[in-house]
């Protein structure tokens, strides 16, 4: 048996948005994937600890403290691109004070970054994709994979014989959603029922991926347990694609109507697979909120990052789901490989023809891994220096195409899509005729706060 301590990096809501939107809207969410760590070294005896940064507002030194409260053998960092210097900082000062414990990092940045992180952080062991079965073992054989160095994870094909996520390490009621994310509680509680999309986007480190699901039984299993422990009232399904495989998302409805399973619940899906059975049929069973990858109202922007969509396809899917009565979060990207300024404002008038209820403008950031990201030359230049990651958080310019002339210009597009669609009176008007208590004011005043900073209103 050993001690892991196994960390998510700090993480403030303002480094997050790039902007001013408050720390007190909500966005805490817990780290699903150490969660699933945790509980599968568990199930080999070993005792492990979640250290949750962000949610806990822990910096670098309240770090230090637990490690030496703690005493951990191995500890292992998660890292995503944003969070690079984060996992050097963190890296440099437990190696510092407690030069002995072996630091393992995971996570998509060092999976595609292996030999960088590395060298970057001076931790001792990177896992390069999925990490579950490649960290047991190094917990298992530690002085064999330190003088390894980078460990290739092994897929998890069956994704049952994982342990359900070791939500118990964490302080559940800290955690919860952003205004648009929740319906009931904004304690939502977060599922993974598939791991996985088959799809090519190429903004995406996860394009050309082989897709796995749970079994029915499996999930119905793990919302029981959830709805037991902690009186779960919502959820919101994590998969890439929830909809990806029909008959296995019309078997868990069958399944959940057999159960008298109550529930309100979200997830994400493409256009181009929900239909006007499964709409219904989701939304009778506890379906508010379905967040689609729209990205961009010109077609030629959608070709050229192979979404395999069209303008018609993205306006049936939307009107399919407000016909079911589903809500729609919708997802657009400024800043596209080939997008103009022009094209930008086709994609903000696009966004107010199709009317979701909630709209999300990001920019394109080419990330590590990414097609984009290998092919960023041809269609435009790099503004952030390639080891300063810290600005990889898809709301400023790394990017800038070669239709726009500068980083401002694309940051003022972005600024001006979020004024353009929230402040309408017609979408406010919508919102405050959607207040029925004192729970919907406060999901609308702190979404508003939100809006607010994305549109720079607030420094």
């Amino acid at each position: 048996m050993k001690r892991v301590l196994l960390i998510f990096p700090p993480y403030a809501m303002k480094e997050r948005y790039h902007n001013n939107v408050g720390e007190d809207i909500g966005g805490h969410l817990p780290p699903l994937g150490l969660c699933y760590m945790a509980a599968y070294l568990e199930k080999y005896g070993h005792e492990v600890q979640i250290l949750d940064c962000p949610v806990n507002q822990y910096t670098t030194d309240d770090v230090l403290k637990k490690v030496e409260e703690f005493k951990p053998e191995i500890i292992g960092l998660a890292a995503v691109t944003i969070l690079v210097d984060r996992a050097i900082e963190i890296t440099q000062a437990i190696k510092a004070k407690f030069p002995k414990i072996v630091i393992v990092i995971g996570g998509p940045h060092p999976t595609h970054n292996a030999e960088e992180t590395l060298k970057q952080t001076g931790c001792d062991i990177v896992i390069k994709g999925e990490a579950e079965y490649a960290f047991k073992d190094i917990v298992d054989n530690t002085k064999k994979f330190v003088k390894q160095k980078i460990v290739e994870g092994q897929m998890v094909k069956n994704l049952d014989e994982m342990p359900l996520p070791a939500r118990h390490l964490l302080d559940m009621s800290k955690y919860n959603s952003l205004p648009n994310n929740y319906k009931i509680s904004n304690n939502v509680i977060q599922i993974m029922a598939s791991r996985g999309c088959p799809h090519s986007c190429t903004f995406c480190a996860d394009a050309n991926g082989r897709v796995r699901f749970r079994s029915v039984e499996n999930v119905i299993t793990e919302i029981k347990l959830l709805q037991e422990k902690y009186n779960t009232q919502e959820v919101a399904f994590w998969d890439d694609v929830f909809t990806l495989n029909r008959k296995w998302v019309m078997d868990l409805l069958n399944r959940m109507e057999q159960e008298n399973i109550k529930l309100a619940w979200s997830c994400y899906a493409r256009v181009d697979q929900i239909d006007e059975e499964l709409a219904q049929k989701m939304a009778k069973n506890g379906c508010w909120n379905i967040f689609f990858g729209i990205e961009s109202g010109n077609q030629e922007l959608l070709d050229n990052i192979k979404k395999r969509t069209t303008l018609d396809m993205i306006r049936k899917g939307v009107k399919l789901c407000k016909k079911a009565g589903i809500e729609v979060r919708g997802s657009f990207i400024l800043g596209l490989p080939g997008e103009t300024p022009e094209m930008g404002r086709k994609t903000i008038a696009f966004a107010i023809e199709l009317n979701p209820d909630y709209a999300q403008f990001s920019i394109a950031t080419p990330f590590p891994g990414t097609e984009l990201y290998k092919t960023v030359e041809q269609w435009g230049t790099m503004t952030a220096k390639p080891e300063n990651y810290k600005d990889f958080h898809i709301f400023s310019p790394v990017f800038v195409p070669k239709g726009y002339k500068d980083a401002d210009e694309l940051q003022n597009m972005q600024r001006s899509a979020f004024k353009k669609f929230y402040f309408r009176p017609k979408y406010m008007l919508g919102r405050i005729t959607k207040i029925k208590n004192m729970r919907d004011l406060k999901r609308n005043l702190d979404g508003f706060k939100m809006v607010l900073g994305m549109s720079g209103y607030r420094s």
